[in-house]
């Protein structure tokens, strides 16, 4: 792909700007689902307390659950932060026609969701 600005009449397109409030759309669904996925980490850590007291065996971290899930939320809430800083961003590109492709948030969420993973991964290894 090429990383020229797009040149072009003044103002950008109708068809312009909906794909890029589709996009905006799309990130905060995925923010929210990140969110909400941080929230049950943590209340699954109540579970898991509440199952200790009857389950002499516990190697469970106290609170370890509660902090992973404080971080997943946190992550999901700057991830869409940085959503609507680039959706307001392309938007100015849009209309001054100098649109530049960035691929940057795509890689932070990529990025992301593989900690998020290996996290997880490494959560269900020391509590199981």
């Amino acid at each position: 792909m090429s990383n020229k600005p797009i040149q072009g009449q003044q103002g950008g397109s109708a068809r312009d700007h909906l794909a890029n409030e589709r996009t905006l759309m799309a990130w905060s669904r995925t923010g929210i689902a990140i969110i909400a996925l941080g929230f049950v980490v943590a209340r699954f850590g109540l579970l898991i307390r509440e199952l200790g007291h009857q389950v002499p065996h516990n190697h469970l971290l106290p609170g370890a659950s509660t902090v992973l899930g404080v971080v997943i939320v946190a992550a999901g809430v700057a991830m869409m932060a940085l959503a609507l800083a680039r959706f307001l961003k392309i938007g100015k590109a849009i209309e001054a026609n100098l649109y530049h492709w960035s691929p940057a948030l795509d890689i932070a969420l990529a990025v992301s969701l593989l900690l998020v993973g290996i996290l997880l991964a490494a959560y269900l290894l020391l509590t199981a």
